[in-house]
């Protein structure tokens, strides 16, 4: 009997083949279809049953309520078919940043999700930046986070009078690693509200952007609404460029645009989401995990 089959969503392929070259693994492509009525179909294009464990890689965004549903069908049939050892690899995991209940009566999305894939039979999850590591946890299932930040250093490198900010205090966790590769200022911006007129501002907390160069991180780009504001005041107050960089760009209603008309120098994405900006690779950083799990 294999031991380790990789299979992976069409969208994922090119991950699945990197994980499983690197690994020297056999590699399936799911079959997946919708049916008229909107339900997902999933199924593996070969006799998984002579395998002992199964690697699923997954990218689950756009379509993150489909996709989710279609990792679910994936884990189930696999553990009906007898696979012992189920890694699922997420490189985005979608409702992570639902990980606490902002207001009564609210789920706690992250937890639904990951106590969802455990009791399907899931080993592990492996996933890339997730929101709030202290929340990434469930039940009978490992729960890896993978961290890009020397990836990130390695992309920034030696630029004279370079700065690394959070968007906020919640990801100062984020600049303060990348900082320690590079050995450079980092802080984050702290906001304002005008009692008069609630006007919201912001500026980096203790920490002159004159004449610098000036990288925000932070784990996803959504709206892009805090950078573009936070450029603004970046350049009002001295820098000479702002640089956005995330793992995970949702870019959602031009969102890139709109960063780039406000001033923003360049924007880098990495491949949990692949797009036009998409230039730092992940893949080897899971594979590393991955190879801890099946040794």
């Amino acid at each position: 009997m294999e031991k380790y089959l990789v299979a992976s969503f069409p969208w994922s392929s090119d991950m699945g083949n990197e994980v499983a070259n690197t690994l020297g693994l056999n590699h399936v492509t799911l079959e997946t279809k919708q049916f008229p009525d909107g339900e997902s179909y999933i199924r593996y294009p070969i006799d998984i049953t002579t395998y002992e464990g199964l690697i699923l890689i997954q990218r689950a965004y756009p379509e993150q309520n489909n996709r989710l549903i279609q990792t679910m069908l994936a884990i189930h049939a696999a553990r009906d078919m007898g696979i012992k050892n189920i890694h699922i690899v997420l490189p985005y995991l979608p409702y992570s940043r639902q990980d606490k209940r902002f207001r009564d009566g609210e789920p706690i999305s992250l937890n639904t999700i990951l106590s969802l894939l455990s009791l399907l039979g899931a080993s592990s999850l492996i996933t890339v930046d997730v929101h709030k590591p202290d929340a990434f946890k469930a039940p009978n299932m490992r729960c890896i986070n993978v961290e890009p930040f020397d990836l990130y250093a390695g992309k920034i490198g030696n630029v004279s009078n370079a700065v690394l900010l959070s968007p906020d205090i919640g990801s100062l966790w984020r600049v303060k690693k990348v900082s320690e590769y590079l050995g450079i200022p980092f802080s984050y911006l702290e906001k304002f509200r005008d009692r008069v007129t609630g006007e919201i501002t912001m500026k980096p907390k203790e920490l002159d952007v004159t004449g610098k160069e000036v990288f925000i991180i932070d784990d996803i780009i959504a709206t892009g609404g805090t950078i573009i504001e936070a450029t603004r005041i970046l350049k009002s107050m001295g820098a000479t460029r702002v640089y956005a960089i995330a793992t995970h760009c949702l870019l959602l209603n031009m969102a890139d645009s709109r960063m780039l008309e406000a001033g923003v120098s360049s924007i880098t994405c990495s491949n949990t989401i692949p797009t036009k900006y998409t230039e730092v690779y992940v893949n080897q950083s899971v594979i590393k995990a991955l190879r801890g799990l099946i040794a």
